[in-house]
Protein backbone atom coordinates (compact mmCIF):
# COMPACT_ATOMS: atom_id res chain seq x y z
CA UNK A 1 0.00 0.00 0.00
CA UNK A 2 1.14 3.58 -0.21
CA UNK A 3 0.42 6.62 1.02
CA UNK A 4 -1.92 8.96 -1.37
CA UNK A 5 -1.29 12.77 -2.47
CA UNK A 6 -4.68 12.63 -3.71
CA UNK A 7 -7.07 14.94 -1.64
CA UNK A 8 -9.88 12.90 -1.07
CA UNK A 9 -8.07 9.82 0.35
CA UNK A 10 -5.52 8.69 2.24
CA UNK A 11 -3.59 5.73 0.81
CA UNK A 12 -3.75 3.24 -2.21
CA UNK A 13 -4.01 -0.56 -2.31
CA UNK A 14 -3.68 -1.87 -5.71
CA UNK A 15 -4.40 -6.10 -5.68
CA UNK A 16 -5.08 -5.22 -9.60
CA UNK A 17 -2.51 -3.73 -12.09
CA UNK A 18 -3.62 -2.38 -15.29
CA UNK A 19 -6.34 -1.73 -17.50
CA UNK A 20 -8.01 -0.78 -21.21
CA UNK A 21 -9.07 2.21 -22.17
CA UNK A 22 -12.96 3.21 -22.40
CA UNK A 23 -13.47 6.47 -23.41
CA UNK A 24 -12.27 9.96 -23.77
CA UNK A 25 -11.77 10.32 -20.08
CA UNK A 26 -8.70 7.51 -20.24
CA UNK A 27 -6.67 9.23 -23.23
CA UNK A 28 -3.98 10.63 -21.16
CA UNK A 29 -4.27 8.03 -18.23
CA UNK A 30 -2.31 8.44 -15.35
CA UNK A 31 -2.09 4.91 -13.71
CA UNK A 32 -0.54 3.97 -17.89
CA UNK A 33 2.47 6.84 -17.31
CA UNK A 34 3.08 5.21 -14.06
CA UNK A 35 3.02 1.54 -15.51
CA UNK A 36 5.09 2.31 -18.11
CA UNK A 37 7.61 4.78 -16.11
CA UNK A 38 8.45 1.77 -13.81
CA UNK A 39 8.46 -0.90 -16.52
CA UNK A 40 5.55 -3.18 -15.83
CA UNK A 41 3.95 -2.20 -19.16
CA UNK A 42 4.98 -2.82 -22.59
CA UNK A 43 1.47 -2.56 -24.85
CA UNK A 44 -0.52 0.72 -24.87
CA UNK A 45 -4.13 0.24 -22.91
CA UNK A 46 -6.18 -1.02 -25.20
CA UNK A 47 -8.57 -4.02 -25.53
CA UNK A 48 -6.21 -5.51 -27.96
CA UNK A 49 -3.50 -5.84 -24.91
CA UNK A 50 -5.80 -6.20 -21.94
CA UNK A 51 -4.62 -9.82 -21.32
CA UNK A 52 -1.16 -8.94 -21.51
CA UNK A 53 -1.34 -5.57 -19.45
CA UNK A 54 -4.36 -6.53 -16.39
CA UNK A 55 -3.41 -8.69 -13.36
CA UNK A 56 -4.83 -9.69 -10.01
CA UNK A 57 -1.90 -9.44 -7.17
CA UNK A 58 -2.98 -12.01 -4.58
CA UNK A 59 0.00 -11.22 -2.39
CA UNK A 60 -1.63 -7.98 -2.00
CA UNK A 61 -4.72 -9.02 -0.58
CA UNK A 62 -3.49 -8.70 2.99
CA UNK A 63 -2.38 -5.32 3.21
CA UNK A 64 -5.00 -3.65 4.83
CA UNK A 65 -4.79 -5.66 7.78
CA UNK A 66 -1.37 -4.38 8.57
CA UNK A 67 -2.49 -0.53 8.92
CA UNK A 68 -2.72 0.67 12.49
CA UNK A 69 -5.44 3.22 12.11
CA UNK A 70 -8.08 3.89 9.84
CA UNK A 71 -7.75 5.25 6.75
CA UNK A 72 -9.50 5.77 3.55
CA UNK A 73 -8.31 3.57 1.14
CA UNK A 74 -8.69 4.23 -2.96
CA UNK A 75 -8.91 0.88 -4.39
CA UNK A 76 -7.12 0.16 -7.27
CA UNK A 77 -5.86 3.63 -8.38
CA UNK A 78 -3.89 1.67 -11.50
CA UNK A 79 -6.57 -0.49 -12.68
CA UNK A 80 -10.54 -1.07 -12.82
CA UNK A 81 -11.58 -3.76 -9.79
CA UNK A 82 -14.38 -4.54 -12.90
CA UNK A 83 -12.54 -4.71 -15.77
CA UNK A 84 -13.70 -7.87 -17.42
CA UNK A 85 -10.11 -9.37 -17.38
CA UNK A 86 -10.77 -9.78 -13.03
CA UNK A 87 -13.13 -12.52 -12.26
CA UNK A 88 -15.83 -12.43 -10.21
CA UNK A 89 -13.89 -14.73 -8.09
CA UNK A 90 -11.13 -12.23 -7.55
CA UNK A 91 -13.65 -9.29 -6.62
CA UNK A 92 -15.29 -11.36 -3.85
CA UNK A 93 -11.86 -12.37 -2.42
CA UNK A 94 -10.91 -8.46 -2.28
CA UNK A 95 -14.74 -7.86 -1.08
CA UNK A 96 -14.21 -10.18 1.68
CA UNK A 97 -10.82 -8.04 2.71
CA UNK A 98 -12.97 -5.25 2.88
CA UNK A 99 -15.47 -6.50 4.83
CA UNK A 100 -13.04 -7.61 7.51
CA UNK A 101 -11.89 -4.34 8.01
CA UNK A 102 -15.14 -2.18 8.55
CA UNK A 103 -12.57 0.06 10.46
CA UNK A 104 -11.34 1.55 6.97
CA UNK A 105 -13.45 3.32 4.10
CA UNK A 106 -12.95 1.66 1.00
CA UNK A 107 -13.62 3.92 -2.11
CA UNK A 108 -13.74 2.12 -5.39
CA UNK A 109 -13.84 3.84 -8.89
CA UNK A 110 -14.95 2.22 -12.42
CA UNK A 111 -15.73 3.14 -15.70
CA UNK A 112 -17.53 0.20 -15.72
CA UNK A 113 -20.83 0.59 -14.10
CA UNK A 114 -22.83 -2.27 -15.10
CA UNK A 115 -20.79 -5.07 -13.86
CA UNK A 116 -20.54 -3.13 -10.69
CA UNK A 117 -23.85 -2.55 -10.26
CA UNK A 118 -25.01 -6.14 -11.08
CA UNK A 119 -22.56 -8.50 -9.95
CA UNK A 120 -23.98 -10.82 -6.78
CA UNK A 121 -22.00 -9.46 -3.73
CA UNK A 122 -22.63 -8.70 -0.24
CA UNK A 123 -21.58 -4.77 -0.19
CA UNK A 124 -20.19 -3.80 3.28
CA UNK A 125 -21.62 -0.52 4.49
CA UNK A 126 -16.92 0.63 4.41
CA UNK A 127 -17.43 0.27 1.03
CA UNK A 128 -18.12 3.58 -1.35
CA UNK A 129 -19.07 2.60 -4.87
CA UNK A 130 -18.43 4.89 -7.38
CA UNK A 131 -18.13 5.50 -11.25
CA UNK A 132 -16.02 8.08 -13.71
CA UNK A 133 -17.95 10.32 -15.52
CA UNK A 134 -15.46 13.33 -17.45
CA UNK A 135 -18.44 14.68 -20.30
CA UNK A 136 -22.09 14.20 -20.84
CA UNK A 137 -21.27 11.47 -23.62
CA UNK A 138 -20.88 9.13 -21.03
CA UNK A 139 -23.47 10.17 -18.30
CA UNK A 140 -25.46 7.28 -18.99
CA UNK A 141 -23.11 5.38 -16.14
CA UNK A 142 -24.98 7.72 -13.36
CA UNK A 143 -27.85 5.35 -14.21
CA UNK A 144 -26.01 2.40 -14.82
CA UNK A 145 -24.12 2.84 -11.10
CA UNK A 146 -27.44 3.42 -9.68
CA UNK A 147 -28.50 0.05 -9.12
CA UNK A 148 -25.52 -0.94 -7.31
CA UNK A 149 -26.19 -2.19 -3.49
CA UNK A 150 -23.62 -0.07 -1.86
CA UNK A 151 -25.05 2.35 1.20
CA UNK A 152 -22.40 5.32 -0.28
CA UNK A 153 -22.75 6.28 -4.13
CA UNK A 154 -20.43 8.58 -5.63
CA UNK A 155 -19.61 10.16 -9.14
CA UNK A 156 -15.45 11.24 -9.89
CA UNK A 157 -16.31 13.98 -12.53
CA UNK A 158 -11.94 13.67 -13.43
CA UNK A 159 -10.53 15.11 -15.12
CA UNK A 160 -13.60 16.80 -16.71
CA UNK A 161 -13.44 17.43 -20.09
CA UNK A 162 -16.77 18.98 -21.33
CA UNK A 163 -20.13 19.78 -19.17
CA UNK A 164 -22.24 16.73 -18.13
CA UNK A 165 -25.77 18.37 -18.79
CA UNK A 166 -28.65 18.20 -16.47
CA UNK A 167 -27.56 14.94 -13.76
CA UNK A 168 -30.29 12.99 -11.58
CA UNK A 169 -28.44 12.42 -8.91
CA UNK A 170 -30.86 10.68 -6.76
CA UNK A 171 -29.10 7.98 -5.07
CA UNK A 172 -25.36 9.11 -5.04
CA UNK A 173 -24.15 10.71 -1.89
CA UNK A 174 -20.97 12.24 -3.25
CA UNK A 175 -18.96 14.01 -6.41
CA UNK A 176 -15.68 15.04 -6.84
CA UNK A 177 -15.09 17.55 -9.65
CA UNK A 178 -11.13 18.22 -11.49
CA UNK A 179 -9.51 19.53 -14.46
CA UNK A 180 -6.81 17.13 -16.19
CA UNK A 181 -3.45 17.06 -15.02
CA UNK A 182 -0.10 16.84 -17.75
CA UNK A 183 1.90 18.80 -19.97
CA UNK A 184 0.73 21.75 -21.52
CA UNK A 185 0.50 20.04 -25.26
CA UNK A 186 -1.37 16.91 -23.91
CA UNK A 187 -3.72 18.59 -20.75
CA UNK A 188 -6.85 19.48 -21.61
CA UNK A 189 -8.44 22.32 -19.92
CA UNK A 190 -11.60 22.32 -17.58
CA UNK A 191 -13.71 25.40 -17.78
CA UNK A 192 -14.92 26.25 -14.18
CA UNK A 193 -18.47 27.00 -15.86
CA UNK A 194 -19.02 23.22 -16.25
CA UNK A 195 -17.81 22.50 -12.78
CA UNK A 196 -20.00 25.76 -11.01
CA UNK A 197 -22.73 23.87 -12.77
CA UNK A 198 -22.62 20.46 -11.51
CA UNK A 199 -21.91 22.24 -7.79
CA UNK A 200 -25.06 23.76 -8.10
CA UNK A 201 -26.89 20.41 -8.98
CA UNK A 202 -25.24 18.68 -6.15
CA UNK A 203 -26.40 22.34 -3.58
CA UNK A 204 -29.92 21.43 -5.15
CA UNK A 205 -30.20 17.89 -4.93
CA UNK A 206 -28.31 17.86 -1.44
CA UNK A 207 -25.52 15.84 -2.17
CA UNK A 208 -21.85 16.19 -0.94
CA UNK A 209 -19.49 18.10 -3.16
CA UNK A 210 -15.75 18.08 -3.52
CA UNK A 211 -13.40 20.15 -6.05
CA UNK A 212 -10.11 18.30 -6.50
CA UNK A 213 -8.02 20.74 -8.75
CA UNK A 214 -8.48 23.08 -12.03
CA UNK A 215 -6.35 21.99 -15.27
CA UNK A 216 -3.02 22.23 -14.26
CA UNK A 217 0.48 20.64 -15.35
CA UNK A 218 0.89 19.23 -12.31
CA UNK A 219 -1.73 17.36 -9.59
CA UNK A 220 -3.66 19.40 -6.51
CA UNK A 221 -3.21 22.56 -8.44
CA UNK A 222 -6.22 25.39 -8.37
CA UNK A 223 -7.94 23.61 -5.31
CA UNK A 224 -10.21 26.98 -4.87
CA UNK A 225 -13.32 27.07 -7.47
CA UNK A 226 -14.57 30.57 -9.01
CA UNK A 227 -18.44 30.59 -7.58
CA UNK A 228 -20.70 33.30 -7.37
CA UNK A 229 -21.44 34.92 -3.81
CA UNK A 230 -25.32 35.31 -3.89
CA UNK A 231 -25.42 37.82 -1.08
CA UNK A 232 -23.04 40.11 -2.83
CA UNK A 233 -23.36 39.49 -6.50
CA UNK A 234 -19.77 38.71 -7.36
CA UNK A 235 -17.60 35.46 -8.02
CA UNK A 236 -15.00 34.75 -5.36
CA UNK A 237 -12.31 31.59 -5.30
CA UNK A 238 -13.57 29.24 -2.24
CA UNK A 239 -12.47 25.80 -1.57
CA UNK A 240 -14.90 23.52 -1.21
CA UNK A 241 -14.14 20.08 -0.37
CA UNK A 242 -16.94 18.28 1.23
CA UNK A 243 -16.78 14.56 1.78
CA UNK A 244 -20.23 12.32 2.38
CA UNK A 245 -20.69 11.11 6.04
CA UNK A 246 -19.56 7.78 7.46
CA UNK A 247 -22.02 5.13 8.05
CA UNK A 248 -22.87 4.07 11.74
CA UNK A 249 -21.04 0.51 11.61
CA UNK A 250 -17.93 2.28 10.23
CA UNK A 251 -17.94 4.88 13.20
CA UNK A 252 -18.30 2.16 15.39
CA UNK A 253 -15.50 -0.39 14.36
CA UNK A 254 -13.63 3.33 14.47
CA UNK A 255 -14.33 4.15 18.13
CA UNK A 256 -13.70 0.43 19.04
CA UNK A 257 -10.04 0.85 17.11
CA UNK A 258 -9.17 3.57 19.25
CA UNK A 259 -10.35 2.28 22.53
CA UNK A 260 -8.11 -0.62 22.01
Amino acid sequence: MQESNIAWTDTTWNPVHGCSKVSSGCDNCYAERISRQYGHTEEPWTNEHAEANVSVRPDKLEEPYGLDEPQRIFVNSMSDLFHSRVSDEFISDVFAVMRNCPEHVFQILTKRPGRAAHIDLAWPPNVWMGTSVEDGRVVDRVDLLRDCDAETLFLSCEPLIGPLGEVDLEGYDWVIVGGESGPDDVRREMDHEWARDIFQQCRDQDVAFFFKQSSARKPERGQRLTVRNEEWGTYEQRKIQELPDLPEPTKRARRAMAEG
